[in-house]
């Protein structure tokens, strides 16, 4: 898991550790649950220090413009139909 404006990151480890990574200060835990819950202590506090700011008008054209873009190239009936599927034969016995 990773936040990104505070450099703050989780991550599992070979072994069943879990690193916190606080910019440059790590800690290590050997419990999942503990390391999730030291996580969401330290991103609830980060989230107060960098609040989400909402994306301006020129902002949003260009996302909406992108998702339109991603969406025409993502779906072609052509490519996405897959092989023709033979039929049995036409007698009856």
């Amino acid at each position: 898991m990773h936040f990104l404006p505070g450099n703050l990151s989780l991550e599992s480890r070979p072994g069943g550790l879990y690193e916190l990574r606080l910019g440059e200060e790590v800690t290590t835990f050997r419990s999942q649950k503990a390391a999730i819950k030291a996580y969401q202590e330290l991103r609830a506090r980060l989230e107060k220090d960098f609040p989400a700011r909402e994306p301006t008008l020129e902002e949003r054209r260009a996302l909406l413009q992108q998702e339109i873009a991603d969406s025409m190239i993502r779906h072609n009936a052509l490519r996405d139909a897959g092989p023709k599927k033979k039929t049995g034969t036409r007698t009856f016995g």
